[in-house]
């Protein structure tokens, strides 16, 4: 598994990287348009949040901080283990890249927040979603290359379950160590990215 979860990891990284320059490339040409997004997401941010919070509200907003983001978390695992893995980095990389330059632009304090938030949540996405995509080439027999991946959604475009090669279960007890090291260290990311998240409130 070690070799293929490289060769994803490779591949969702190139993606996400290729997505946040692209995008940010377009907000420095034609900023309104992007930016007025980012302005809306900062606005329901500090909407949602407080600046100012008790001990008991603060303990509360980091447990459902943390508990929407183990969801979204669960949800791009699941996906991924369909090889939805390189769209869901596309589509982070659009939205981090916007996420960054919306808060360069409205001076958000301390300076280093955002930055190594945004490093913190996109390490996990590119965990979790190259972890599922190494046990979804195991699953289905599909190799990380560009003619094996469309291949297998010209095969299964139309089909709700796609044919496997070996049982979900199978795999997972194959790489149950592997599993249990990633929860461990995905938590402690998702934890940590709430700690900071909170940490200017």
């Amino acid at each position: 598994m070690d070799k293929i979860f490289f060769q994803w990891l490779k591949i969702n990284g190139l993606l996400f990287a290729g997505a946040f320059m692209m995008t940010s490339l377009v907000m420095l040409l034609f900023p309104d348009a992007l930016l007025a997004f980012g302005r809306r997401w900062g606005a329901y941010t500090i909407a949602v949040a407080p600046t100012v919070l008790d001990p008991i509200e603060k303990k509360g907003l980091f447990v459902n901080i943390l508990i929407f983001n183990v969801w979204g978390t669960l949800i791009r695992f699941l996906a991924s283990l369909f090889f939805l893995a390189p769209l869901i980095a596309v589509i982070s990389g659009v939205f981090y890249s916007i996420g960054l330059i919306s808060a360069i632009e409205r001076d958000v304090e301390p300076v280093w927040h955002s930055p190594v938030l945004i490093v913190i949540e996109v390490l996990t996405i590119l965990l979790t979603i190259t972890v599922a995509s190494a046990l979804a080439t195991e699953i289905f027999d599909v190799q990380p290359a560009r003619k094996d991946y469309i291949d297998f959604w010209r095969k299964n475009l139309k089909t709700l379950f796609p044919e496997r090669e070996r049982s979900f279960k199978e795999v997972f007890n194959e790489n149950k160590k592997e599993l249990a090291v990633f929860v461990v260290v995905i938590f402690v990311l998702l934890v940590l990215g709430v700690w900071i998240e909170l940490y200017p409130i």
